[in-house]
């Protein structure tokens, strides 16, 4: 039997162009603990009577030392298992027993305005991080909220969640 080779010209279609940075950023976070808890107070479900009603807006500040002084910094919230990508809001882990339900909370900049959180190459994922001044000590204050988010009529329960967060 004869074998009959083809051979065809392929060309290309497109060229695909890759943009990055390294960071030479090497802040310390929070004096050397970057892991801790926002604790938000309790509230009664009937504030959270209905879809878009928030709240319990609570404070939290993510403190920065030893950063290169002038240079300017911003936390960047990752998009992981705990975050809705529909919302760009986190998702109530608590376990299922003991959860409030239609429960999400969302994280919003010093300026009051909603950080969405979506997923790496998807529009307005880089919108979630907000640029601090470090001052000539190396220092700098991040300031952030957290509030309860209501995707419909919330029964009584627990709320846990957690975001991973990188310093850029």
């Amino acid at each position: 039997a004869a074998m009959l080779f083809c051979s065809s010209a392929l060309a290309a279609d497109g060229t695909i162009t890759v943009d990055g940075k390294v960071t030479d950023r090497t802040c310390t976070i929070n004096g050397g603990t970057p892991n801790f808890s926002v604790t938000m107070p309790t509230v009664s479900f009937s504030s959270l009577n209905g879809e878009g009603k928030t709240s319990a807006r609570t404070p939290f500040t993510i403190e920065l030392t030893n950063c290169t002084a002038g240079s300017t910094v911003a936390t960047y919230f990752e998009p992981g298992p705990a975050v809705d990508i529909n919302t760009s809001r986190l998702i109530n882990q608590a376990p299922t027993a003991s959860a409030a339900t239609n429960v999400q909370v969302q994280l919003l900049g010093s300026n009051g305005s909603v950080i969405p959180i979506k997923a790496v190459g998807t529009t307005g994922a880089q919108d979630n991080s907000q640029w601090v001044a470090v001052n000539a000590s190396g220092a700098a204050s991040m300031h952030y909220y957290t509030e309860y988010y209501a995707t419909g009529v919330s029964t009584a329960g627990s709320v846990v969640t957690n975001i991973q967060y990188t310093i850029i």
